[in-house]
Formats: C-alpha cells, structure tokens, sequence
C-alpha cells in the first residue's frame, strides 16, 4: 500500500521537484487516521451535473465515484493538503485517468460534512456564484497541469539526440514537455540510426510506451498539405487549408474519422503546426470551452464563434496593468485555447470595460519574448 508523501510548500510549487508515487493514495485509512494536512476527494461530473465522493480509478479507466453522503466518506481517496497530482495520486492514476475534462477534482477538508461539500460545489458552478467558485478554484481545487515529471524522463535517450535539461529550460519548452505538450520551436536532431548519422529538424514532445515510460517523440519537418488531400476521412479544402496556413486553425469545425476501426466520425478542431506542417485533431465534445479568457468574458456571439472554431479578438490586462490585444482560438494542436499574438487576422472593436492605456499601439501586442544563448548540439529552429 503507498504511503501519503507530504513534502514542504517550496518543494510542491517547483515542478522539477515532484515526487511520483507509484499508486492512487487509498482511501483505507478511514476518517479516524486523518491529519489536518489530509482530506477527501470529491468530483464534479459535468455530465450528470453532480457533486460525488472518488473511491478510485476503474480497470477501464473511468473514475469510481460514490454518493456524496456521509455513509460513504470512509472510502473516499485521502488526498494531501499539500500535494499536487503526482504526490497525491501517482502515475497509475494519470495513465488510467480517461476523461480529464468531464470532471473537476477537489479536496475537501476532512472537517468539512459530505453535504455541505457537494452542495459548495454543486452551487459553484452556477454563473452567478462566481466568489464561491474562485473561493473553491484557489483553496480546493486539485490542477493536472503536468502528464509528466522531469525525474522520469531517459535524459540518456535525450544526449543520443543532443539534447539536454539545460537547452529545454532555456528555451522555455520544458515546461510544455511536462504538461503533455510539442516544444514551442524546432531542434537540429542530430542521431545514429540504422542509415548512419543523420540530422532534421523536429519538434519534441513526451510520450509513454507500453511499460508506462516516459520518452521523447521527434516530429520531423515534413511536405505543406495541399488542397484536396485526404486527412482522417476529410478531404482538405481550399479555405480550411488557407486558414490553417494563416493562423494554424481551420477557423471551423470539419467532420473527421476519430476511430478507424469502428469508423466513428465527429465534429472537430484541426490544427496544422507552422513548422512541421503536422495535422492535429480534437473532438469537438472533448475541448474546454472557457467563457471567461484572462479577465474578458465573452459576449454570447463571441463564444458561439469561439466554439465554432472562429478566431475572436480579445483584448485583457496583463500581470503589469498593460492592455494586451490578440485573437484566441480553439487549436487541437495546443489542445485548448490558442493566443495568436502576430497571427491575428481580427481587431477587437471598442467594449466597455478596459480602458485605452495610453501610448499602446493599435496593433496586436504580444508580451516581449525572451532570447536564448544556443548551447550543446542543438540549434532552435522558429
């Protein structure tokens, strides 16, 4: 049975410090062991729009949940005050863990009654309880932000490719590697293979293999799609290819083949990376659709374009007071919403709400991007 790793504050907030645990924290402890530093863990299901108790993870890979009720507390998974989702659940529970986006995971005191919990967070997701749901969103709600730590990552497959922490931290992509996601430029990949030595460009990105390890994935440059080719049933035409080609996006929903052996076809986001020319895809019914982006919410037309997969203009105030404008857009390849900065193709017309901060330029302003020395093997390719 795995033991609860409770690790200080300023080890916690520092990703490359996670500890990985090998199993879900059980719930056999019961209330009576619990600590002041534990609690239970509860699930909203936005699907069933209810409030449970989360006993574990099924062989399938769905969450076993319960009746939010006091009954059933003992058996809830114990979770630590000051854990993050490594520390708490491990990585059994990221690699069975389904369906991320139909739940939002929280700790609840132990102090804190069963009902009086379900009906905080049940009352947090109506729009018009916003305190509550920030007050739930900052003291209970539990982020999967990284799929992966950088302690378990084969840093010895990475020297084979000429990379290095040292090179992925400057360049800013070890962050994006850890939440799942493709570096942000391309590297000179420099390896031995069955051919000889051989170099390419390609983005990175983490994967697991069968065993569960993490390993590095290399996206090579590869041929612009053109007009007609085919992609997951879909056959590419002209003002999707140009949208993609413009701002990365296809600026709509298309219908795609999202299972080959059932030949099951959905509506989704495609996405086109400006560097490897690499097509993704997201179900449509899989995306987080946020009406609120930073602190602008979005009129009711502006989400209906949003979900449609349509570029809108947003403008929001950064950390340091400055007014920044941009368009955001749902992009398969990030996942979620896209900030297009430079790819804009919209300006926002004046809202009430934002001030004009004086001496900001009327085109879009991307926040000033840091440089990079080059080091080692390899070269950033934009």
């Amino acid at each position: 049975m795995a033991k609860i790793l409770i690790l200080p504050p300023e080890m916690i907030h520092s990703p490359l410090n996670l500890t990985v645990m090998q199993e879900v924290n059980p719930a056999a402890q019961g209330s009576e062991n619990a600590t002041q530093e534990q609690g239970y863990l509860m699930a909203y299901d936005k699907k069933e729009q209810k409030a449970k108790g989360v006993k574990g993870i099924a062989a399938n890979g769905e969450l076993e949940t319960l009746e939010a009720n006091e009954t059933n507390k003992n058996q809830f998974i114990r979770v630590d005050r000051y854990g993050n989702f490594f520390t708490n659940f491990g990585k059994n529970f990221m690699y069975q863990y389904n369906h991320p986006t139909r739940y939002a995971l929280y700790r609840m005191e132990e102090k804190t009654p069963v009902e009086e919990a379900k009906r905080r967070i049940e009352q947090a997701q109506l729009p018009e309880n916003e305190s509550l749901r920030r007050e739930l969103s900052r003291d209970n709600r539990i982020y999967n932000n990284h799929l992966f730590n950088e302690r378990e990552i084969n840093w010895q497959q990475a020297e084979r490719y000429g990379l290095t922490p040292d090179v992925l931290r400057q360049t800013g992509d070890m962050e994006r590697l850890l939440q799942g996601r493709q570096s942000g430029i391309a590297y000179d990949i420099s390896m031995n293979t069955e051919l000889g030595r051989q170099k390419g460009d390609a983005k990175l990105s983490l994967f697991r293999d069968e065993n569960g390890l993490a390993k590095f994935d290399l996206h090579f440059i590869r041929q612009a799609p053109k007009v007609g080719q085919e992609y997951r049933g879909y056959k590419l035409e002209e003002d999707v290819l140009d949208a993609l080609n413009r701002t990365g996006n296809a600026g709509r929903l298309v219908d795609l083949v999202v299972d080959f052996r059932s030949k099951e076809t959905k509506p989704c986001y495609l996405s086109k990376d400006p560097v490897t020319n690499e097509m993704f895809f997201l179900p449509a019914d899989q995306a987080r659709c946020s009406k609120k982006i930073k602190d602008y919410t979005l009129s009711q037309q502006e989400y209906a374009d949003y979900t449609a997969g349509k570029e809108v203009p947003i403008e929001f105030k950064s950390s340091n007071g400055k007014i920044l404008r941009t368009s955001i857009q749902m992009s398969a390849a990030e996942r979620g919403t896209e900030f297009l900065w430079e790819r804009s193709t919209k300006k926002l017309e004046n809202r009430q709400g934002l001030e004009q901060k004086d001496g900001l330029p009327e085109k879009t302003q991307k926040p000033e991007k840091r440089t990079y020395a080059r080091k080692s093997k390899i070269t950033p390719k934009m």
